[in-house]
């Protein structure tokens, strides 16, 4: 976010949309907020609008070389949505409401026309007319991604993001729809002003993140948006599915290592044992004393190790308890995707 302050933009537009740097096919930001639009499926765009710091109430968009015809979605994460309209001519997608800091907007929009240029306007207060459209660019289409999300208790939940593109991501982003994440467990992962979660590591193709985290009291149905960002950007919004397969998965994942494990400590155990019953003959001394020493070595931190996965089996276990006694639904949260969105990953 360039941090420009719209106060600054009070000069000619050519001026000012330099001030604010990007390019003709870059997101774009200005006075505390950053807009993104991508086309996602023929007749179809994707609108996200970002706010940072102080609220704002509102946002115009109205296509150049090509005309907004209607909405088939729009959703918020870390506020209430706004109303949105498409009103006046030239057509303009209008969206009115009180926009904290930290919120995400997300609008799917239906078109017409072969363009991707548009002018972006901001609402500093409430029915705001002295607009200042500031000319921008779709950027490239989204590529696929995959992913579910699951609620394990009332207030804990976990996302799954697969990369099923061909290019690798660097940053995760998880933008939560009806609840507000509190803190997250997983490594390299934190929240966001808005109450969502953004994650730095990479994510080859074919790779599969887990995050897991705990929310503040669910007030309805929960969703979220998932978003992979590198060189390009993949998207999908789900809807929050049953947990009991991803825990399934999970507790055999943990099992498999907990045997490794085991077979670790046997291992290191036998070679003790030798060592120990060949410390007796003088001329095996000095070798038998090293076997010891080394086999005592691997033997504590693989004890650790097994203390930490029984312990984290157990605790599986009596989620996935929880899980299938707690009547989850059955519809598989993976494919529990809203299908105005399926268009978005292919």
């Amino acid at each position: 976010m360039s941090g420009v302050r719209f106060a600054a933009c009070t000069i000619a537009a050519a001026a000012c949309a330099v001030m604010l740097g990007g390019s003709a096919h870059s997101a774009r930001s200005q006075g505390g907020a950053a807009w993104n639009l991508k086309p996602v499926a023929d007749a179809q765009k994707w609108l996200r609008v970002d706010v940072e710091g102080d609220t704002l109430y509102g946002f115009r968009v109205r296509g150049t070389d090509f005309t907004v015809t209607g909405i088939k979605s729009v959703r918020a994460s870390g506020g209430p949505a706004p109303q949105c309209s498409v009103t006046g001519t030239p057509a303009t997608l209008a969206c009115d409401g009180e926009l904290p800091g930290g919120i995400s907007v997300f609008v799917q929009l239906t078109t017409s026309g072969a363009g991707g240029a548009y002018d972006f306007a901001l609402l500093f207060e409430p029915g705001d007319t002295n607009l200042f459209y500031v000319p921008s660019n779709q950027t490239a289409a989204p590529v696929p991604l995959a992913g579910s999300l699951g609620m394990t208790s009332p207030t804990e939940g976990r996302v799954t993001i697969l990369n099923v593109s061909r290019v690798s991501f660097q940053q995760l982003e998880v933008a939560p729809i009806g609840f507000r994440v509190r803190s997250v467990s997983t490594q390299d992962c934190g929240t966001t002003e808005g109450g969502g979660i953004a994650c730095q590591g990479n994510l080859g193709p074919g790779s599969r993140a887990v995050i897991q985290f705990v929310t503040e009291p669910l007030a309805g149905a929960p969703s979220a948006v998932l978003l992979a960002h590198g060189s390009q950007t993949g998207f999908i919004y789900v809807q929050a599915g049953d947990a009991c397969p991803d825990l399934l998965a999970e507790l055999a994942r943990l099992q498999a290592q907990a045997s490794t494990v085991k077979s670790q400590i046997a291992l290191a155990e036998r070679q003790l044992t030798s060592a120990e019953h060949s410390l007796g003959r003088s001329k095996a001394f000095a070798n038998a004393a090293a076997q010891i020493r080394s086999a005592r070595s691997a033997l504590g931190p693989l004890l650790h190790r097994l203390a930490a996965l029984t312990r984290a089996i157990r605790g599986r276990e009596q989620k996935l308890k929880s899980c299938e006694g707690g009547g989850a639904r059955k519809a598989a949260a993976a494919t529990a995707c809203d299908d105005e969105w399926k268009a978005a990953a292919q």
